[in-house]
């Protein structure tokens, strides 16, 4: 579930977040769901509504609709390049774990075999269409070790071109707190372990939060 942040769409500032927040709307999926109309009239957005309407939330219960979802994205905007008119510029899986991870056991072949189809038609927006492509994986504990790992194996983790660690901070899930750690695990610019403490509420470092900062004065 997207967490509504500055600079998530075209004209989505800090200010335009917290009058959301403030009218219950805090995530992608409020968003889409709400009137935007009567959103904009209530909070006096105006004409900055349209970049909010710019986000669209598609349901896809299993891999067979990841499919479809993709493939008729990939035909739209290959349409738009040719018309020169707006393209999509990033997509969001959340997640990838609940559409594959009920595919591998008993036929563990076709599961994975689907699961690199769908990898397939990620890249294919990636590479070809210039789309920048998060997604969203599960950890796991393996049997063995048990050790936290991400789920699906091995298989996809050759899959993503970066990838990141996001955890929660010891101590802080009684409390409540949205500061995570962030670590860079897997990159082919940046060296692996860089490491950073985040706030999800506003996805920003503690230093940078106005919330935090709020809440430490």
């Amino acid at each position: 579930m997207g967490v509504l942040r500055a600079g998530l769409c075209p004209g989505l500032t800090q200010e335009m977040v917290q009058l959301l927040r403030s009218r219950g709307i805090k995530t992608v999926v409020d968003l889409a769901a709400a009137d935007l109309e009567e959103v904009a009239q209530k909070c006096g957005l105006s004409y900055k509504a349209g970049a909010l309407q710019r986000i669209q939330v598609v349901h896809a219960f299993d891999i067979f609709q990841m499919l479809d979802v993709l493939q008729d994205l990939r035909g739209t905007v290959t349409q738009q390049v040719r018309c020169s008119s707006g393209t999509v510029k990033v997509v969001v899986v959340d997640s990838v774990t609940a559409v594959v991870s009920p595919l591998l056991g008993g036929q563990q072949r076709e599961g994975l075999a689907l699961m690199m189809q769908l990898a397939r038609e990620l890249k294919t927006l990636a590479r070809e269409l210039s789309m920048a492509v998060v997604v969203t994986n599960h950890m796991t504990r393996d049997r063995d070790s048990g050790k936290f790992k991400p789920a699906l194996g091995r298989s996809w983790s050759f899959v993503p071109s970066t990838r990141i660690l996001l955890d929660v901070i010891e101590g802080a899930g009684a409390s409540g707190s949205s500061q995570r750690t962030v670590c860079l695990t897997k990159s082919p610019r940046q060296p692996i372990g860089f490491q950073e403490v985040v706030d999800i509420g506003t996805w920003e470092t503690p230093e940078e939060s106005p919330v935090l900062q709020g809440e430490q004065t």
